[in-house]
């Protein structure tokens, strides 16, 4: 079995609609499809809920079909011979419809040819697929429609674009089933997908491999691609490993350009499951281990427990891991005069693992953004960030101006001191501030917004889409006008939140003057 052109296998269960009336396709040599057709509408289901999905509705957080999904039905049943055909999700009714063409004529309804099936399968592609190359179909005639074979090829199983990464990972789930019908097809998945994240490289495309075997075997199977890293050196992507595969237990069984890593060889990986690996091409910096001031570098990973009252920083450009970090500050105007984490210039922190970040002296944030920088979090992990008085949980303190900051992704939990916002200014001004991944929770201070200005500062726009899985934003008390925008005495740029503007800048829009000081703000709402 070749990796690079795997057949999909499947299993199922559940509801079908409808036969009807079937024409012959004319016998015609410029046909493009031949055999028997069968209007046949289906309903379709998924197989549990830890099924990976076509399409994941991010208001309801449920695992939804939409238009442009399709289901391929193909098999073999006695006096209809082989059968296959492309079936339309349509919206309005909810349920797969199209044509399934066989190879005899057949006067049964559709309901009862999938029964007598010997050999019947189903593959959901969600919308797309097709035009990033990943579907091929084949014939062994050129005009038999009836003898379809729909294979995946592996080596267009990665996303390099971030912003792609979640179509790839959705496409990459390959819901199916095989050899099983009751009145219905009930999707399962067939593929584990490994959703990577990896920081600290190099401009320019990287060749990828990831070397695999078949379970209980130890017949190599290397699955190979490309990506390109973000302006930032991170590379994110996505490989779908057929059920019959696993990573092989040998040293550098992951290769992304020139760096090489090892990961965890001859673990079970579950089908329908999506495994987030983060690994960053430097070293890793035990916190516990630092009894100096420490600034991480490029590429590298910060664990463990800040044993000392000492400044920790970013360098300026750098993309750091947080894996499993405790930084508890504590200190005074003379011992401890910094952030929990200082970032020194343009940033992008990859949260792995828990995390939880406390601002040291009290003027400063739990993580500082530096004026006229931007500071990007993302990643699969949490991150609890805080102030240790009256600085913001990320953003900015007292005294000094701060950045733009960026969250594409992570569970995050910021809470601001007195008069600062969860995320976003200190006393002074703060830049713009944009949420479009993630599960975010902030609260502010007496005075502030959860997410946006203090109650004396300024911000800039807030962005939030409708890509984050939820923002529940909570202002500091009464004082406070709004969970998200500006505080008591400040103000704020334009607030725009899933495509809608709310605020302009100086004045509510579209019954912002009751949705922005709602508190808890909830977006999407329950």
């Amino acid at each position: 079995m070749n990796a690079k052109n795997i057949l999909k296998t499947l299993a199922l269960a559940m509801l079908l609609v409808s036969a009807c009336d079937k024409s012959e396709i004319a016998n015609d040599e410029n046909a493009e499809k031949k055999g028997f057709a069968l209007p046949v509408t289906v309903n379709a289901t998924r197989g549990g809920d830890d099924a990976t999905k076509a399409t994941y509705n991010e208001s309801t957080r449920k695992l939804e079909f939409s238009a442009g999904d399709k289901l391929f039905v193909s098999g073999s049943a006695s006096g209809a011979g082989k059968f296959a055909g492309a079936l339309d999700y349509v919206p309005a009714t909810g349920k797969f419809s199209g044509t399934i063409y066989t190879q005899n004529a057949y006067d049964g309804t559709a309901d009862a040819l999938f029964s007598a099936a010997w050999s019947v399968r189903a593959i959901l592609l969600p919308a797309g697929y097709d035009s990033y190359n990943f579907l091929s179909i084949s014939n062994n005639s050129p005009d038999v429609a009836y003898d379809d074979v729909v294979s995946v090829s592996t080596a267009n199983a990665f996303v390099a674009s971030e912003t792609a990464k979640k179509t790839g990972v959705e496409q990459l789930s390959s819901e199916q089933v095989y050899n099983t019908y009751s009145s219905g097809f009930a999707l399962v998945p067939a593929n584990a997908v490994l959703n990577f994240t990896i920081s600290g490289l190099a401009a320019g495309e990287k060749a990828v491999t990831l070397i695999t075997k078949y379970s209980g075997m130890d017949y190599d199977q290397t699955i190979s691609g490309s990506v390109t890293p973000n302006a930032s050196g991170v590379a994110t992507f996505a490989i779908g490993v057929p059920n019959n595969l696993v990573i092989k237990n040998v040293a550098n069984n992951l290769t992304v350009g020139s760096s090489k890593f090892t990961l965890p060889g001859n673990t079970s990986l579950t089908a329908g499951k999506i495994y987030n690996i983060t690994r960053g091409t430097g070293a890793t910096v035990n916190l516990s281990t630092k009894n100096t001031a420490y600034t991480a570098q490029n590429g590298e990973t910060l664990t463990g427990t800040l044993a000392n009252n000492v400044k920790i920083s970013i360098a300026d450009g750098a993309t750091v891991i947080l894996n499993n970090v405790n930084i508890n500050g504590s200190g005074t105007w003379t011992t401890g005069n910094y952030a929990g984490i200082t970032c020194e210039g343009d940033a992008t922190i990859i949260l792995s693992g828990t995390n939880s970040v406390k601002g040291f002296y009290s003027h400063y944030p739990g993580i500082y953004v530096p004026e006229n920088k931007t500071v990007t979090i993302q990643g699969s992990g949490s991150l609890n960030a805080s102030s240790n008085g009256s600085g913001a949980g990320i953003g900015g303190g007292i005294g000094f101006n701060c950045g733009n900051i960026t969250i594409t992704g992570g569970n995050i939990t910021a809470t601001g001191g007195n008069g600062r916002p969860g995320i976003g200014g200190g006393t002074e001004a703060c830049g713009n501030i944009t949420i479009t991944g993630g599960t975010i929770t902030a609260t502010g201070g007496n005075a502030a917004a959860g997410i946006g200005g203090s109650n004396t500062g300024s911000c800039g726009d807030i962005t939030i889409t409708s890509g984050v899985t939820r923002v529940t934003a909570t202002k500091g008390n009464k004082n406070s006008p709004n969970s998200i925008g500006a505080g008591a005495f400040g103000t704020c740029g334009t607030v725009t939140i899933g495509g809608t503007e709310y605020w302009d800048g100086s004045a509510y829009k579209n019954g912002g003057d009751t949705y922005l000081p709602t508190s808890p703000l909830v977006f999407p709402a329950p």
